[in-house]
């Protein structure tokens, strides 16, 4: 009787060390994964006066009239984007009424240019780093130029948010697509409060 119960034992204990080497493996890998969706690559504007932090892998694509625009490669048709401008802003007046006409100008801005655009909501947001906000959300319709291509429009979702540095407003842009946006904000939010505004 002690020889035969012997064997299982040992087949239960192999059993548990497969399960446990299982799980610590699987714990391993999503530390792992964390940390890579966590790192970053850095940028640096000495004119506008800020230290960005944005995704690792994405690519830098510089635009006339911005001073940081990075987009996700890898986010289909249209490119998950970061964004960040500068504004200059009046002295004197209330700080938030002074962010709201700046991002007022520039959903005006947008209107222009865009297909279909719609401003949905200019609020105050929370602080970053210490500095009052104010944030709008907003959707457009983005098409391809080309007449020939077989791509169907995008739906775009957009949030800016705006915060003084001396005399100027800082905007941080997210623009992606309707079913992308609700993840990318997360990180879009982490990095506008990561940015060192100098």
């Amino acid at each position: 009787m002690t020889h035969s119960l012997t064997p299982r034992r040992r087949d239960r204990w192999a059993d548990w060390a497969v399960i446990g080497a299982l799980v610590l493996a699987l714990l391993l890998g999503s530390a792992v994964i964390a940390l890579a969706q966590g790192q970053t690559s850095d940028y640096t504007n000495d004119a506008a006066g800020l230290a960005l932090h944005y995704p690792q892998g994405w690519l830098m694509k510089p635009a006339e009239g911005l001073a940081f625009q990075a987009v996700d490669p890898n986010a289909g048709d249209f490119k998950t984007t970061f964004q960040v401008q500068t504004m200059p802003i009046a002295a004197g007046n209330s700080m938030t009424a002074t962010l709201a006409t700046a991002l007022n100008n520039l959903s005006i801005n947008r209107a222009q240019g865009q297909t279909a655009y719609r401003l949905f909501d200019l609020t105050e947001g929370a602080p970053v780093n210490a500095q009052p906000a104010m944030e709008a959300t907003y959707a457009f319709v983005a098409a391809s130029n080309d007449l020939f291509s077989q791509r169907m429009p995008v739906v775009v979702q957009g949030l800016d948010i705006a915060v003084p540095n001396g005399d100027q407003a800082v905007i941080f842009s997210l623009l992606a697509s309707k079913e992308r946006f609700a993840a990318a904000e997360q990180d879009f939010r982490r990095f506008v409060t990561a940015t060192e505004l100098r």
